[in-house]
């Protein structure tokens, strides 16, 4: 189970780590959207760039709350963007054979859920390296996606299909997905005995199991939820762009482990907060809308985001070395 360190006791005032570290993320954060607000004052806070900056990290944002789990359990999942790409090729695919828009999602959103099941139960049952299988189950997914695809795109899509990803009242459903995603993935964290199995078996696989915790369901579990939240990014964003991409999400599993270490996640194990990938995320949107205003190069952006990866880490470190028990 997660055990929470004590900055200060002092009038009752207790703050943990993940407490300071989510803290910290989030006085960054500001940081950043003042300096954005002072290159371009009239830009940076408009309605339009605002729904920009959500719209473009939802699908970071919706993958990322169950990588969360993933890295609180011990492991790495890297198979989230194939899993996205075969999970948008299936939607459009299915939805061009006739199969109605939400049972073509659903049953796609299923596909991607059996997938991470078989990575996690692969894992957990024959004890093999997680970024291995996670890996290999990359590969098979891209290429199912580019078989499905013909190596290319799926066009001429059903005109229902836009439903699932469009805007409604001015508010684009794609943000929604990842609001509602956080929160289910945030209550599944902290208010359920399943939250506290995933602590206890990143902190101590050993302990845990003598606890009498199943290892092998709760690594199949949180693989299989990130399975399905990717295969639902894919689905989404194919509804969003009207076509089936196989090539989508090349740095998915990249960007969800950035925005969760930023928050807080120990990349080892045992410790994070879904709140707290949420703030890096948003960080990491509010970063990258940044660089393209001042017409940086997608070169360059990989430099920096590489850069706060490496920062964010030994922030993390820091901080829980000056937080005693």
């Amino acid at each position: 189970m997660n055990k929470e360190k004590t900055l200060t006791q002092k009038k009752g005032l207790k703050m943990t780590s993940d407490g300071v570290q989510n803290l910290t993320i989030f006085l960054i954060f500001v940081a950043a959207c003042i300096v954005g607000f002072i290159l371009q004052p009239d830009l940076f806070f408009g309605y339009t760039n605002i729904l920009n900056i959500f719209v473009n990290s939802s699908s970071i944002i919706m993958v990322g709350a169950a990588v969360t789990l993933v890295l609180i359990s011990g492991n790495l999942d890297l198979s989230v963007g194939g899993v996205g790409a075969m999970g948008a090729v299936l939607f459009g695919l299915m939805s061009i054979a006739g199969i109605p828009v939400l049972l073509a999602a659903v049953l796609s959103v299923l596909a991607g859920a059996g997938f991470g099941f078989l990575s996690g139960y692969s894992i957990a049952k024959f004890k093999l390296p997680s970024f291995i299988i996670s890996l290999a189950f990359s590969y098979i997914c891209r290429g199912v996606a580019l078989i499905g695809a013909g190596g290319a795109v799926v066009f001429n899509l059903p005109q229902d299909i836009g439903v699932i990803g469009q805007t409604i009242g001015g508010v684009p459903l794609p943000m929604v997905y990842a609001l509602i995603a956080v929160v289910i993935f945030m209550i599944i964290q902290s208010k359920t005995t399943f939250g506290s199995k995933v602590y206890a078996v990143g902190s101590n696989m050993t302990s845990a199991k003598l606890s009498g915790i199943n290892d092998k369901k709760v690594v199949s579990r949180v693989f299989m939820g990130s399975g399905m939240m990717a295969a639902f990014a894919g689905v989404v964003l194919t509804s969003r762009l009207a076509a089936a991409d196989s090539g989508i999400f090349p740095e998915l599993h990249a960007d969800c482990i950035i925005v969760a270490v930023l928050g807080g996640t120990d990349i080892n194990g045992g410790r994070g907060t879904v709140f707290g990938m949420l703030i890096g995320a948003l960080f990491i949107a509010v970063l990258t809308n940044i660089m393209n205003m001042q017409g940086m190069t997608e070169y360059i952006q990989n430099v920096v985001r590489g850069v706060v990866l490496i920062l964010a880490i030994l922030m993390n470190n820091i901080i829980r070395d000056r937080i005693k028990v």
